[in-house]
């Protein structure tokens, strides 16, 4: 427990450092900042990391790092596929600390290594500037609707990381919800839970909260009437419905801001309320849009040391509306990427489909489609490898979900279907069902 607030209490004390300089710095003490974390971050990463120092040693990216033009002209792209197809090119000589898999709405699952420590500057401290400034105070009681990821493990280490989650969130002042499950008497529990626990902001994955507002509308509750709530974040995923943010003000009552970020690049900018854009945490990310347009393709570069350092990664998603000053942006209007829904089972249980992806995530999978046809569904597995020891783990995360599920078809696969466009997506919906 004591370790657990130390850790808490360095996380307060880098969100508020970072806080105080989010939004004041000028845009060319920024690019003197980024410039040098840039440099150090390259010639670290063609040193240590074999994939860059391989593209350094064939004259495919340069040496050192001399302006942005230069590196955006340089560098080349860096793509999932990338890392996925070369792992060995993307370990160093020493060992990570941990291990980050990557779900979310791609069908492109990554393992990422990770040193200890790193999610504080990637993700935790950068949640917290950007709650903060949108209103957030640091004693503030959370409602989170999140995975339960844990909760799919088998045996006494899934045991232990169910008891470390209630205590962690017990120490954050945290009531953890599932957002895998939000069926009608999921989300009736739910409400009731918070209307005792009485939250002043509300974070969880867009679709999950979209669903828990709209069912519990249908009920005829609204939470502004049991609760006190300042501040709704969306994180994970676009919103399902046009007007997903508009039902969620109303139901809760309160302003609903978007964070952006994922497994893979962490947290890199955060939407404000009194500005209705996002803003880039840019002391941790440089972002660039493909092209160098206002809007199109988004390309992260990590500017803190990670294991498993980032330039120019293509994280698949799409941004509109962006301030450009040179090659970086420090501010853009909205995320125009995927979005992530619910599936509604025969018995009208609805399930987050993001849970199914975590039933699957750690077998030796490259890629997941869920093939929706009618009232039935398929699994789509593309992997080089796969026994029936590895399916059966599968199908018992999938009967923890719901009973239904563990007998759900698996067809393996060379590669998941895709669009005219060649995009993947995780969702093919058939039968006139809107996808």
């Amino acid at each position: 427990m004591l370790a657990r607030k130390m850790m808490l209490r360095r996380r307060l004390q880098k969100a508020r450092q970072l806080g105080r300089v989010w939004l004041s710095k000028e845009p060319d003490e920024i690019r003197l900042h980024q410039l040098e974390a840039l440099r150090k971050q390259w010639a670290e990463a063609a040193h240590n990391v074999p994939w860059y120092r391989n593209l350094v040693a064939e004259g495919r990216a340069p040496e050192r790092i001399e302006t942005f033009e230069q590196y955006a002209e340089e560098v080349p792209v860096l793509s999932k596929g990338d890392i996925r197809d070369n792992p060995d090119l993307f370990r160093r000589a020493e060992p990570p600390d941990g291990i980050s898999r990557t779900g979310g709405s791609t069908s492109e699952p990554l393992k990422l290594g990770q040193f200890r420590g790193e999610s504080i500057d990637h993700t935790a401290a950068n949640q917290w500037v950007g709650r903060f400034a949108n209103g957030m105070r640091e004693d503030s009681r959370i409602l989170l609707a999140w995975g339960h990821a844990h909760r799919l493990g088998t045996g006494l280490a899934a045991l232990a990381k169910g008891g470390l989650r209630k205590a962690k969130d017990r120490a954050l002042g945290y009531l953890r919800v599932d957002a895998y499950q939000m069926g009608r008497e999921a989300v009736a529990e739910y409400y009731r839970r918070m209307a005792a626990f009485r939250p002043e902001v509300v974070i969880g994955y867009s679709c999950a909260l979209d669903q828990f507002a709209r069912l519990s509308r249908e009920a005829g509750r609204r939470a502004d009437d049991d609760c006190h709530i300042r501040l709704v974040v969306a994180c994970s995923e676009m919103f399902p419905r046009p007007d997903s943010r508009e039902t969620l003000a109303e139901f809760f009552g309160a302003p609903v801001v978007m964070e952006y970020g994922g497994e893979d690049g962490g947290v890199s900018a955060y939407e404000l309320h009194a500005e209705s854009r996002y803003r880039v945490f840019w002391w941790s990310h440089l972002l660039e849009v493909e092209e160098h347009k206002d809007s199109g393709p988004l390309l992260i570069t990590s500017l803190t040391r990670r294991y498993l350092p980032l330039f120019r990664y293509r994280v698949g998603d799409e941004i509109v509306g962006a301030s450009r000053k040179g090659v970086g942006i420090l501010e853009f209007d909205a995320v125009a990427g995927r979005s992530n829904d619910f599936l509604e089972l025969q018995d009208g249980t609805s399930i987050h489909s993001l849970s199914l992806l975590r039933c699957v995530r750690q077998e030796a999978v490259r890629n997941i489609q869920l093939v929706v046809e009618g009232d039935g569904m398929r699994l789509r597995l593309a992997a080089s490898k796969l026994d029936d020891t590895a399916i059966e783990r599968i199908r018992g995360r999938l009967g923890k979900l719901h009973p239904s599920l563990r007998d759900i078809p698996i067809d393996m696969v060379e590669d998941i279907e895709t669009t005219i466009a060649g995009k993947r997506r995780w969702i093919i919906r058939r039968n006139n069902a809107s996808s």
